[in-house]
């Protein structure tokens, strides 16, 4: 697939767009790349055009200035919406992705068919998992993270992949972790060469770190108007508390609530199939 761009306010996000029909857009967590989204792609683009979505700061986007936060981002992907020029779309989201999903529909629920949001990234799921302590370590000891990335970029490519492995089986529940090391992850090395550009970690940290902004998808209260929603945890997530997701989800009052108990952070990559099935029949009923 061919990667596409588009301009907003000096910064470009990158995009892939495959099948024909209906159509959805993916977006992921702020730890993987459009790829990760590779067994959806496969699976629906013979019945949807697929758009996946590489964030700012990650993959083949670029990487915006200083001052990445969640207000400017969701200006910045509500003008992506518009750009692709359809007048409803579906959405599929992961973490951050699910998020700014959220914050979207909130204020313009017209632009929206359905979605299904996948752990979403709030500020209470964030305060009551790992995640956000791991990007605050990142700000107290920038040089010691920005070491490792330098030392990561010089190494020759099949580590480098290996690298950008092991930053994907971070994210699965730990007891899918063993396995997952031996099992072929085609994401792997785009989301090393994601984290070895200069200023990825500045802005995922800086965005992750807006809890005022975050704390707007906790009070998200979706209204008669809102689109048909389906959420989906992983319940061995321990980047983000699924105790806290299903709090989330007394508010969302989703018309589905789905808890995967073998999938952590990244379940579309752990259990793909049950991700793909949760999406398929939620769009086509």
């Amino acid at each position: 697939m061919a990667t596409q761009f588009f301009t907003f306010d000096g910064d470009r996000i990158a995009y892939t767009r495959e099948g024909a029909g209906d159509p959805i857009l993916f977006i992921g967590n702020m730890g993987s790349v459009k790829e990760c989204w590779a067994n959806q792609v496969e699976a629906l683009s013979v019945r949807y055009e697929v758009i996946c979505a590489d964030h700012l700061g990650l993959g083949e986007s670029d990487v915006p200035a200083p001052g990445f936060d969640v207000e400017r981002y969701l200006r910045f992907l509500s003008a992506f919406v518009d750009h692709l020029g359809f007048e409803r779309i579906n959405y599929v989201g992961n973490c951050m992705g699910s998020a700014m999903g959220l914050l979207m529909a909130e204020r313009r629920p017209e632009k929206f068919a359905k979605m299904v949001i996948i752990n979403p990234l709030s500020a209470r799921t964030a305060k009551q998992g790992l995640a956000l302590r791991i990007v605050r370590l990142s700000e107290l000891f920038p040089r010691l993270f920005a070491l490792v990335l330098r030392v990561a970029a010089i190494i020759r490519q099949p580590r480098w992949k290996f690298f950008g492995k092991l930053v994907n089986v971070a994210q699965f529940g730990p007891r899918n972790w063993a396995s997952a090391l031996v099992r072929p992850l085609p994401e792997s090395l785009a989301t090393a060469v994601s984290f070895g550009k200069s200023g990825s970690l500045r802005s995922t940290s800086e965005i992750v770190c807006d809890l005022p902004g975050l704390a707007r998808v906790d009070a998200v209260r979706p209204g008669p108007d809102f689109p048909d929603l389906a959420v989906i945890w992983g319940d061995l997530n321990i980047g983000l508390s699924p105790r806290a997701g299903r709090e989330l989800n007394r508010g969302l009052n989703p018309q589905e609530a789905v808890y995967l108990p073998n999938a952590g952070h990244l379940p579309m990559v752990e259990a793909p199939e049950a991700v793909t099935t949760v999406i398929e029949e939620f769009l086509a009923y």
